[in-house]
């Protein structure tokens, strides 16, 4: 079994090696223009607080850009190594909680196979900006196991740490209910601690969310649904409503399904109210739940069949993994260009000026670009930082001296110049 986990850890690095191609993008390069700077005791304490973190302050997954950033800076190819080494021990945990589950080795290896090579959540393990995603998950599995061992304090610690790590986890709690529901003793006393910390996070998320009209506001309306049902459900298996279609397997009278789609179910709610931040390496955690279903299913019939629907299954999946990396790289040369150019300029010009600049590459917010133009001064900031048509922008062309950047999205060239007043 060794040896088959082992082969499909080369065949994933075999159908992605192109990753070691890409570069960062807006968010990655916002992180990391602050993430090197901000001391221990910060950490410490977003680690550890009971508050709700209003500035969107992820200790877990922002650690990981303080140790990445201070010892890899921009040099893309060595982020993908941990980036990879953690999507693939979520296999390995995935597999072992399938295991725990009951569930045979060939039809638990498919299973963990489906997780690892699908594009279903295809950034995930291609942009460190998803790392959240990807430590969230390891943690969340972790703590079933944990749990399913009955090491409860070891099982919590787990939790906080995934909720530290991305917000999905809040909802881990209804997941390990489950699971004391369908494979305990139906002690739900035990959750009581877990239970009240998700509850208090969530009522903060909910009474203390400071977007209360953009993209990051929850809206629970049917016209959000019309919109993140046929995104999500689509993305499991890169069929329209393929997601949906997996409820079919709850016929089968088996626990470990309904405990599969329970938690698939519970941790992808929260991302149905939030049409405006349709991404598709959200779906990574409740992939990992899809996965156990399948596998629990494919347990019913021969080994042989499991294996036989994931070859049928790879075509389709590797078509959309060619879209996929083809966009990708895209998007990351524009980056890459835009980012070098940026840098090339401040070594000639490092006295710190204002920044104008006219276009971006696609995609690329202005967050981005004054993470990058921080990073290129290896300063936290803050440096001032406008697009041209800003009413900023203008004022600063009109009163000081400025650095004008004009981007030509044709070319993928970026031109700075200097400009008195």
């Amino acid at each position: 079994m060794i040896a088959a986990g082992v082969a499909l850890a080369v065949v994933f690095v075999a159908l992605n090696h192109r990753a070691y191609d890409g570069f960062f993008q807006d968010d990655d390069l916002d992180t990391l223009s602050w993430a090197p700077y901000l001391g221990l005791r910060a950490w410490l304490t977003g680690l550890i607080t009971p508050v709700f973190a209003v500035n969107n302050f992820r200790p877990v997954g922002h650690f990981f850009y303080r140790v990445m950033g201070a010892s890899a800076g921009l040099n893309f190819p060595v982020w993908v190594v941990p980036v990879w080494a953690i999507h693939l021990l979520n296999g390995v945990l995935l597999y072992l909680l399938m295991r725990r589950l009951g569930i045979r080795e060939w039809p638990a290896l498919a299973g963990a196979a489906f997780f690892t090579l699908s594009a279903a959540a295809f950034d995930a393990y291609w942009k460190p900006m998803y790392i959240f995603d990807l430590l969230c998950t390891a943690l969340s599995l972790a703590s079933i196991l944990f749990y399913a061992a009955r090491r409860w304090v070891l099982s919590f610690i787990a939790f906080w740490l995934a909720y530290k790590a991305k917000e999905l986890a809040v909802m881990l709690p209804l997941v390990l209910a489950a699971y004391e529901y369908w494979f305990g003793g139906r002690r739900f006393r035990i959750l009581i601690p877990f239970g009240l910390v998700s509850l208090s996070f969530g009522m903060q998320g909910l009474l203390l969310n400071p977007n209360k009209d953009n993209d990051y506001t929850f809206r629970f309306t049917l016209e959000a649904l019309r919109r993140t049902i046929p995104f999500y459900s689509t993305r499991f298996l890169m069929v329209p409503f393929s997601g949906l279609a997996l409820f079919a397997l709850a016929l089968v009278k088996d626990r470990r399904i309904w405990f599969g789609l329970a938690g698939m179910s519970i941790l992808i709610a929260t991302l149905l109210f939030l049409p405006g931040r349709l991404f598709e390496a959200y779906l990574y955690l409740p992939l990992a739940f899809a996965a156990i279903a399948l596998a629990a299913a494919a347990a019913h019939v021969n080994p042989v069949w499991a294996w036989i629907a994931l070859a049928v299954w790879m075509p389709f999946n590797m078509r959309e993994q060619r879209r996929e990396r083809s966009e990708t790289l895209a998007r990351d040369d524009q980056a890459y260009a835009f980012v070098s150019a940026m840098r090339s300029w401040v070594a000639r010009n490092p006295e710190p000026v204002t920044f104008v600049y006219d276009g971006a590459p696609d995609g690329f917010h202005a967050w981005g670009v004054t993470g990058a133009w921080e990073i290129a001064h290896h300063t936290p900031g803050p440096l001032p930082v406008w697009p041209a048509d800003q009413p900023e922008a203008r004022k600063a062309l009109a009163t000081e001296k400025v650095a004008f950047g004009a981007w030509d999205a044709e070319k993928r060239r970026l031109s700075i110049q200097l400009r008195a007043p």
